[in-house]
């Protein structure tokens, strides 16, 4: 059974616009440089919407963090003169110091302590940053958010230094010391620490951090409070160092910052990269004459100004795309600036395609008529290859997660402008181009040449004559391999021809049969077949053609012994059972650090911050619906949700519990008062106690009074956190976490600081098995609508998934986590997967003979142009491999696979497997058989 292929009607329309982009070769080119000019206005506003807050652009757009988040803003709003650290989620102006002693060793001693007293004491007093009339120098002691007036001072630098004096009042226990009456949270304060053996109580410590907030509200004092963040950056970074200390810090803009360093990075790259693929068009874009006596540069059939009309395209689409959504005010994040990678080797790639076929049309006919035969094959390839890729960010743009959105609409609309200026100004430079050859004029200076000059000698003229008017007779040894019908560099597979050449008495049935070639359609990636008279009149590109030639005579019989059958299956079996390992052992999560470039300060940063994530963080538990605390049973059902959250593999117990009822319950047993059900004890004493207690300041941010009646409206607990270092650490604490939430009463909440990125872990699995299964099945259909053969719909559904189980299973072994960046990647690599073997499937239905002939015929047909393209992508994304950056290595990385896996899999894997397939499997239609 059969299926008709929508090729024909394709090629058909394209047939039809060769002559409408001929007769309008100057509009097409002028208009799109038009629309282009126009739309590149829309940069203007790149900075107005730029976004490259990380909790924005890689959590999904409707994340349970963002709900948590705001109902803790909106009942515990940010007060900048009632302000302790730790109390607030919404602190946009910020400095943090991670301090480890040079030694590694306990920064609990007195010299150390002295040392990191000292930095404290001049970073809060020395450091400032002039106002706008240069009036007055703005310190941190101007600039701080504060507790009644009063700046936070690292306070427990100090408690430290005086802690033998100090230890008499203050417990030093982990991570909750201070006294039944003033509780001190040490966790967030101390990292890496050792305890007694007999006790909680801290031996030694291996890191401290330094801590300062700065004003936000007023726009002017926020700008003031940045300059001095940058002001504190270029002190530690350029002129503090210390015999003692090894520091690490991060402010507010230090993560957005290293972002925009990637960005700046890319801009030198893009050029090399744009630079080495316009050498690699250029130098293709030069014909050699083939005519021995007269061999050298073909300064007639060049085509350099077409190679640069080519790369012209390919930026104007990058400069139309962008500049085009930012005209409709689509946000940009820094991770777009991977998209021009892709549209220059996409374009030059299509660019490739349709200078191959004009070549191969015969240029003794009209320009017309060259374009048509051009734009009938070439069309057809370009159109799979863009609606491949198309399809594939536009299914991208269904994640919900922003950063994936953004990138995959601005992909999706880059690669639409992309194809579309291919066929319009590319067109019409290939119309000017063509007419130039036809007039005889110079491939670069555009003179018209005599015509008694630069022509093949007489007596090459005259055997090229006989030689296209004779035929050949192949060997019956060569009948079941051989393909290529003359020496020449046309790509025509006319193994028709070839075959009957060897049984046939009859020339006027070859000549009738070569005859109809010239209607016949090309295979998908554009190379014509033409007729043998043609073909031994054309000259093109000697490399090709050599190329061409030793895969139909070499390559493809080599390929299809037993041996390498053999030898091919046994590979493949090992290469997925590699992948299969990968894909079973693969980790995710897109760590903070891995954002920016591992040279940048805020990368050690991140690695220093994990010994803080070990052990000591803070759940923020907010109880939304306060019960009646005189009421026992309130109280134990109140205390059996503070349990529940202190039992988890996650969380630290009951010693790292900060919580207002816990500490007054501890006060009133220590003055052996009854706990009694009574308003005296749980309103009046209560009240008096939260009021005077040495933590009034503590839980004064920790409760809200209902201002009508006088109780309580909500209030907060916090519960130390551990073990959370790792991405699925983070995802299965969270996960954990608020499931205990969700099943207590009293109108639980919870939030911690690294929620955003646990939900960016939750989500992105599912989202890219669903990407990958819509994309699975669009790619299927489409590739069943290109193919004639439901069979042959099967196979190339089978290879994508090879394929894309290769590239996410070596992907994980190479050291890429499965997160969006490498989503994204995967995203794309099932686009790419399909150009790479649907095409080479699509030229096996449409071959004629056995298994093993149609093999040959395909390899002949598209090895070299899958080869090409395979190529020209990772040359072009090659010099990413230079920047020490994981976003960007994680792009090469999962782009480089897919490339490599995918020309294997068109080039060895799938015309072995085509080949040990009987013909009869593929009901395979005669009509299908095109050459």
């Amino acid at each position: 059974m059969g299926y008709n292929s929508i090729e024909p009607y394709v090629r058909e329309l394209f047939e039809w616009y060769a002559p409408v982009s001929h007769r309008l070769r100057w509009p097409f080119i002028i208009f799109p440089l038009i629309i282009t000019a126009c739309c590149s206005v829309g940069f203007l506003r790149l900075n107005e919407l730029r976004i490259d807050d990380p909790a924005f652009v890689f959590t999904p757009s409707d994340a349970r963090w963002r709900r948590e988040l705001q109902t803790f803003s909106d009942t515990w709003p940010l007060k900048e003169t009632k302000f302790l650290p730790g109390k607030s989620f919404e602190t946009k102006r910020f400095i943090n110091v991670l301090i480890k002693a040079k030694d590694g060793g306990n920064i609990l001693r007195e010299p150390i302590l002295k040392e990191i007293q000292m930095l404290n004491q001049w970073l809060m007093y020395n450091i400032s940053t002039p106002t706008d009339d240069r009036k007055f120098n703005l310190t941190y002691q101007d600039l701080c958010m504060s507790y009644d007036w009063e700046c936070m001072a690292n306070e427990h630098i100090e408690m430290l230094l005086q802690r033998h004096r100090v230890g008499r009042v203050i417990d030093l226990s982990y991570p909750r010391g201070g006294n039944q009456d003033t509780p001190v949270y040490l966790g967030v304060t101390l990292g890496d620490v050792q305890l007694y053996k007999t006790n909680t109580t801290v031996q030694e410590a291996k890191i401290t951090q330094l801590f300062y907030f700065l004003k936000q509200e007023d726009d002017i004092v926020a700008r003031y409070s940045s300059d001095l963040s940058y002001a504190v950056e270029k002190f530690l970074l350029k002129v503090y160092s210390s015999d003692l200390l090894t520091i690490s810090f991060a402010h507010y803009q230090s993560l957005q910052d290293g972002l925009d360093e990637n960005a700046d990075r890319f801009v030198p790259n893009f050029v090399v990269s744009f630079t080495s693929l316009s050498a690699y068009a250029l130098i293709f874009s030069f014909c050699a004459r083939r005519a021995p006596a007269s061999r050298g540069l073909d300064i007639i059939r060049s085509k350099p100004w077409l190679a640069i009309a080519g790369l012209t395209t390919t930026l104007m689409s990058i400069t139309s795309g962008f500049g085009f959504l930012m005209i409709l005010g689509f946000n940009y994040n820094v991770i777009n600036t991977i998209i021009p990678f892709l549209i220059i080797a996409i374009g030059i790639d299509d660019m490739f395609i349709m200078v191959a076929c004009w070549e191969q049309t015969n240029n003794n006919h009209g320009v017309i008529r060259r374009m048509k035969a051009t734009l009938a094959h070439a069309g057809v390839a370009i159109t799979i290859t863009n609606i491949t890729d198309i399809l594939s960010f536009a299914i991208g743009c269904i994640t919900d997660l922003p950063g994936i959105q953004l990138f995959c609409l601005y992909a999706c609309v880059s690669v639409a402008f992309c194809y579309v200026y291919q066929l319009t100004f590319f067109c019409g430079a290939l119309a000017i181009t063509g007419n130039a050859e036809k007039e005889r004029r110079h491939c670069m200076f555009l003179y018209r040449i005599p015509e008694g000059k630069y022509l093949p000698s007489t007596v090459e003229a005259k055997s090229q004559q006989e030689r296209s008017s004779s035929t050949r007779v192949y060997p019956e040894n060569l009948k079941q391999y051989h393909r290529t019908c003359t020496k020449s560099n046309s790509l025509s597979d006319f193994s028709d021809i070839a075959s009957n050449l060897s049984s046939s008495s009859s020339g006027s049935s070859i000549l009738s049969q070569s005859k109809s070639c010239q209607s016949l359609p090309s295979v998908a990636l554009g190379v014509p077949a033409l007729p043998y008279e043609q073909s031994v009149q054309n000259t093109a590109h000697s490399e090709p053609s050599m190329i061409i030639k030793w895969i139909g005579e070499k390559f493809g019989p080599f390929l299809l012994r037993d041996s390498m059958r053999a030898l091919a299956t046994f590979v493949f079996l090992i290469y997925l059972s590699i992948a299969l390992y990968g894909c079973v052992n693969f980790r995710e999560g897109l760590n903070p650090g891995n954002l920016v470039t591992n040279d940048h300060y805020i990368a050690r940063y991140f690695e220093d911050i994990k010994y803080f994530w070990k052990a000591g963080p803070q759940l923020h538990v907010a109880v939304l619906s306060p019960p009646n605390l005189i009421d026992r049973s309130n109280r134990d059902k109140l205390m059996s949700v503070v349990s529940s959250f202190e039992n988890t593999p996650y969380t630290m117990g009951r010693e790292g519990t900060v919580f207002f009822l816990i500490e007054y319950l501890n006060y009133l047993e220590q003055l052996n008062a009854e706990v009694e059900d009574t308003e005296r004890i749980w309103k009046t004493k209560l009240k008096s106690w939260l009021k005077y207690t040495g933590g009034a300041s503590q839980w004064d941010c920790d409760i809200k009074w209902n201002e009508t009646t006088g109780e309580f409206g909500a209030y907060r607990f916090q519960i130390a956190l551990k073990n959370i270092i790792e991405p699925n650490q983070h995802k299965l604490a969270a996960k954990t976490l608020r499931e205990i939430a969700d099943s207590q009463p009293f109108h639980i909440e919870i939030y911690y600081e690294a929620f955003p990125f646990a939900d960016q872990y939750l989500i992105i699995l599912p989202a890219t098995i669903q990407n990958v299964a819509i994309s699975l099945l669009c790619m299927t259909v489409v590739s069943i609508l290109l193919v004639p053969s439901l069979p042959s719909g099967l196979i190339i559904f089978v290879s994508i998934v090879s394929i894309n189980i290769g590239v996410f299973g070596y992907m994980t072994l190479w050291g890429v986590n499965l997160d969006a960046v490498s989503m994204i990647s995967i995203i794309m690599s099932i686009g790419f997967a399909v150009d790479l073997s649907a095409h080479i499937i699509y030229a096996f239905v449409t071959s004629h003979g056995d298994s093993k002939e149609r093999v040959i015929g395909a390899l002949e047909a598209l090895g070299w142009p899958i080869f090409q393209g395979a190529s020209s992508t990772i040359l072009g994304i090659s010099v990413l491999y230079t920047v020490d950056a994981y976003i960007i290595l994680t792009f090469f990385k999962t782009i480089w696979l897919t490339m490599m896996i995918g020309a294997i899999h068109g080039l060895f894997f799938i015309p072995v497997l085509l080949s040990f397939i009987p013909i009869g499997f593929f009901r395979i239609p005669k009509s299908s058989e095109l050459h």
